[in-house]
């Protein structure tokens, strides 16, 4: 994906929203993780790494149930900054890696496949714990 074209980097990123928008839609129809959903409050940075050291940047916004998915990054006030290369996030959310996987194997560049970083407001371990049951179909629980 060298010098990936602005076009392409766009069709990423809107794949990439249209998914998380999707699986929080789907966990929404069980009961159980739309009450959850309903009670989280969660800021995260997401990068996709599309190149060596190159991102291309969204912030994922739940609060009290409503979802806000959006192009760029919170400057200031987030829990959790997630970095990953976006195939290897897209076997997570559809339930083909594990969370050990993506946090113990390297990914195509050497790093680990899901990156995790403490935010502005502190180390986040409880929003931490949840984010695999809302990133991934596969496991019903958040």
């Amino acid at each position: 994906m060298k010098n990936m074209k602005e076009a392409q980097k766009n069709n990423v990123l809107s794949l990439f929203i249209r998914s998380l928008e999707a699986i929080v839609e789907e966990k929404r129809k069980n009961p159980k993780s739309a009450k959850k959903i309903n009670q989280l409050h969660l800021r995260i940075n997401f990068g996709l790494e599309i190149e060596e050291d190159a991102y291309i940047w969204f912030h994922f916004i739940c609060t009290s149930g409503e979802l806000e998915i959006e192009k760029g990054r919170l400057e200031d006030d987030y829990d959790l900054v997630i970095k990953s290369v976006p195939e290897d996030l897209m076997f997570f959310t559809n339930g083909e890696n594990s969370l050990f996987h993506m946090l113990f194997k390297k990914n195509k560049y050497g790093k680990r496949k899901l990156q995790i970083k403490k935010g502005t407001t502190g180390r986040n371990l409880k929003k931490l714990i949840k984010i695999p049951g809302i990133l991934s179909l596969d496991n019903g629980k958040i």
